[in-house]
Order: C-alpha cells, then structure tokens, then sequence
C-alpha cells in the first residue's frame, strides 16, 4: 500500500474513533441527566420525587382525639386513625365523624383489642375485622379499605393463620397496613423527648415513612410531641397523606 493510502487509512480510522468517542460521551451524559432528572434507581428522591409521611394513629377514639384533630387542622396536615370499634359509642360518633368531615382517613384496628378474644381462631380473627368495619360503615356510611391488626401483622397470635387470614381480607376489598416507624409512645413510661428520639432516628431512611402513634387516653406525651413533630417533617422536606395514598402497602414480611 502506498504511504498516502496508509495515511488515509488511519485518519480515517482515528476520525471515526473520535466520532464513537464523542457519541458515547453524550450518550453517558444524558443518562447522567436523565438519572439526576427522575431519582436514581435505588429508591432515594431526586430533584422531581417528593417525600411523604403518613402518620398513623392507633387505639381511638379517645379523649385526646379532639386535640389531635385541632393540632392537625392547624398545621394542614391529613393522617390516618385506626379505631377500636368498642369506643365509637355515643359520646365518640361525633369525634369519629369529625375525622371523616376533615379529611383524614378511617382504618379498621380491632373491635374489642383484646388478643384472647381477636386471635383465638382464624374466624375469631375475621369476624373482629368485619365486625368494626360493619359498624363504620352503618353508623357513618364509610367504606374503610384499611386494617392495621393488633401488634402488627408479624405478631405471633396470629402466625399460625397469617396468609389465610389475610386472604380472606383481601377478597373483601381490604389492605393490611404495618409501619416502619414507631414513636414507642404505647410502651413504658414515654417522654416527649423519648418520643421525638424514636421517630427522629428512623424516619429518614424511608421516603414514605409510615409513622406509628397512638390515641388512646394516656398518650398525652404523644400529644404533646405532635406539632414538633409535624414541624420537623416539615423542615425536612416531606408532605403529609392519608395512608391509601401510599405507592405501597407498608407490610413488615415482603
């Protein structure tokens, strides 16, 4: 071959080269930007995802409710109750009605919470869910679609008809719910400062924290906690939902 041939062939070698170089680069960039754009793919928000938190009261209604509700219209905030269905009797229809006119949403808790009674039998179990979920929807004319089972879905009352149970539930047009993270404000002595710790540590692992609390009469320190709460949520980025609004189900075994 002759030497102007040769070097005709290797400026065009290095041309296309430098072509593929160039292509690939900007091929790398708008992955780059793509990525930056819609999050990256292990689950953390990027600049157009928003974070979430559901926060989530069990054991209502109570007489502490009514605060909670002011706290919460105060502050714009939606969340999720799950009642006991013994405590919607007269003197808390209108609390319970309260909640529903303000927009927070109903779940299913128990009727009677007592695990004796509920986890006796898998029947025992089913007739509790539908029992209080009869009742929401006669006294209020409200279609609860959530359960929150009494210590959670793992709990070992219940191991032994875990998935025949939650089949049945399922076929009823109910979810389950767990949480995954708890302000321990049902267990010992809590503070409020014992309450913001245990919410503080965990909460910012998740985008869609679910936030377990509890409304019972002797929360008064988790009533105490709530604004600060809602306010540190707040300053660290997330907005507040009801928990149907979830992408996901929050359960403790998938």
């Amino acid at each position: 071959m002759e030497k102007k041939e040769k070097i005709f062939c290797i400026t065009a070698i290095l041309i296309i080269c430098a072509c593929m170089l160039m292509e690939r680069a900007g091929y790398r960039n708008k992955e780059i930007r793509e990525t930056e754009s819609h999050g990256a793919s292990n689950g953390l928000s990027g600049t157009d995802n928003k974070k979430t938190a559901f926060l989530t009261f069990d054991d209502g209604p109570s007489c502490l409710t009514a605060n909670y509700l002011d706290i919460l219209k105060e502050e714009g905030v939606k969340a999720t109750f799950f009642l006991i269905g013994q405590q919607i009797d007269s003197d808390m229809a209108e609390i319970v009605k309260r909640e529903i006119d303000e927009g927070h949403e109903i779940g299913i808790h128990t009727y009677c919470h007592e695990a004796n009674e509920i986890y006796a039998t898998q029947d025992s179990c089913y007739k509790d869910v539908m029992k209080i979920k009869d009742q929401l929807e006669r006294q209020f004319n409200y279609d609860a679609k959530l359960v929150r089972f009494p210590w959670g879905s793992a709990n070992g009352y219940m191991s032994p008809f875990r998935t025949n149970i939650i089949d049945m539930i399922h076929k009823n047009g109910l979810e389950y719910e767990d949480w995954n993270v708890s302000a321990e404000d049902s267990v010992g002595t809590p503070t409020v400062d014992s309450i913001l710790n245990n919410i503080r540590k965990d909460y910012k692992k998740y985008d869609e924290p679910v936030i377990l609390m509890h409304d019972s009469g002797c929360n008064k320190k988790t009533l105490e906690a709530l604004r600060s709460i809602i306010k540190e949520l707040k300053e660290a980025g997330y907005n507040f939902s009801t928990l149907s609004e979830r992408k996901n189900p929050c359960h403790f075994l998938e």
